[in-house]
């Protein structure tokens, strides 16, 4: 299995935006969804993922017209095209649900007056990490030809069986759709793809060894400068790790007149049971909590969150429980 990395994709000049990697477009009545692009990184290959983690809302919103876009992507031998992913509810004609529909897009950018581009490529519905496959696509070719006054084509429809779909939601409870780009080996060219591909797999290596460091700091107590108490636990932390994701606390420690300023210490009071106060510290560090996180622990540290105003792990929880609650109601229409 690949690599993977975080991609941006771009405003109608070309240019990177940070922006657009959250706020992606859904087309006509459907709610905004939670999505983001990611490449995964392979000897030959690259794949470029791009995961709704709110898919579940957007099904059961009970709008008609579903029609979502993938942010932009960059493919490594069109660098100055952008590609994007599509997917389309189809009804029948007595309204009913027919199938899904993908598409690849693709766009050029003004350097071009015309050009055309053959794409191999093939779709994919995976688990977040693309260790399982629920569903895959034939190998397509895409012709694009891209002209003055037209500057951007889809490919034709590739059909997703509504089965598909369902099983991949109930399996991973997130949809995951994997655009598999075929690279053709051309001289130079692969060569400069298999460098390209080394230096994402070390920016990513480098990621992940800065976010085991920076944990590493709550495991030794020698560096740190602040606690937090919990019933008589003590959690050794650190001041500006701990300012930096809750607004209250950080206001509180730059009171001098405060409690916490005073004793370096935060005193946790909430109804809350232990495993919530050790998971919130652990989101502190690492911004990410265990898979196998039950409803009761959820809301617990949604209270942590509301009260502290740890915001990003507020949201986290509520998208949890959002997703734990129409799973429930999926799984007995199932039954």
């Amino acid at each position: 299995m690949g690599a993977q990395l975080s991609v941006f994709s771009a405003d109608s000049n070309g240019s990177p935006s940070n922006d657009s990697l959250t706020n992606i477009k859904s087309r006509i009545n459907t709610p905004k969804n939670n999505s983001t692009m990611s490449i995964a990184v392979d000897d030959l290959n690259i794949s470029y993922q791009w995961t709704i983690s709110n898919f579940f809302e957007i099904l059961h919103s009970r709008k008609w017209k579903i029609d979502l876009e993938s942010p932009s992507f960059r493919v490594l031998d069109y660098p100055n095209i952008l590609f994007k992913m599509r997917l389309v509810l189809r009804m029948d004609s007595s309204g009913n649900i027919s199938h899904w529909g993908l598409f690849l897009k693709a766009a050029k950018s003004l350097f071009y007056e015309e050009i055309t581009i053959n794409i191999s490529h093939k779709f994919k519905l995976t688990s977040p990490r693309r260790d399982v496959v629920s569903w895959n696509s034939d190998l397509l070719e895409s012709v694009f030809h891209l002209k003055k006054w037209r500057r951007n084509q889809w490919s034709a429809e590739n059909s997703i069986p509504i089965q598909a779909i369902k099983e991949t939601l109930r399996s991973f409870g997130t949809l995951n759709v994997v655009c598999e780009i075929m690279h053709k080996e051309r001289g130079d060219g692969f060569i400069y793809r298999s460098i390209i591909n080394q230096k994402l797999k070390s920016y990513i290596s480098n990621y992940e060894r800065y976010n085991n460091q920076l944990y590493e700091m709550y495991t030794s107590t020698n560096t740190s400068d602040c606690t937090i108490v919990y019933r008589g636990k003590v959690f050794w932390v650190h001041k500006l790790i701990v300012m930096a994701q809750s607004l209250v606390l950080k206001e509180r420690f730059m009171d001098e007149n405060s409690e916490e300023s005073k004793g370096n210490c935060v005193i946790i009071n909430e109804a809350v049971g232990l495993p919530a106060v050790e998971m919130m510290v652990y989101y502190l560090y690492k911004a990410r909590l265990p898979s196998d996180i039950g409803r009761t622990e959820i809301e617990e540290l949604l209270q942590l969150a509301d009260t502290y105003k740890i915001n990003n792990l507020k949201l986290l929880c509520q998208e949890m429980l959002n997703f734990q609650h129409i799973s429930e109601i999926t799984q007995c229409g199932m039954k």
